[in-house]
């Protein structure tokens, strides 16, 4: 049996999006972009039987851009109004 021959090289290998590292986990469940397992290059949640939903930073930003602050109408005031029988 011939041995196993390797046809990576350093350019076929993927780097962290964020903090280029070569250690890369994960795949960004939006983009695709490598990401590692740092917390500050992903956020992992987890789903009910199935892989961890990852995100990339990049596409965390973008998805919190989409989010528009809601004000709460102030409550009116309560007056309380007493009747004498």
């Amino acid at each position: 049996m011939a041995p196993f021959k390797s046809k990576l090289t350093l350019a076929n290998f993927d780097y962290c999006v964020t903090c280029n590292n070569k250690n890369v986990i994960f795949c960004c469940d939006k983009c695709g972009d490598a990401v590692c397992d740092n917390n500050d290059c992903c956020a992992k949640f987890p789903q009910y039987n199935k892989d961890d939903y990852v995100l990339c930073k990049y596409c965390i930003k973008q998805i919190e851009n989409n989010f528009k602050q809601l004000k709460e109408p102030e409550p009116e005031p309560i007056i309380h109004v007493q009747t004498y029988r």
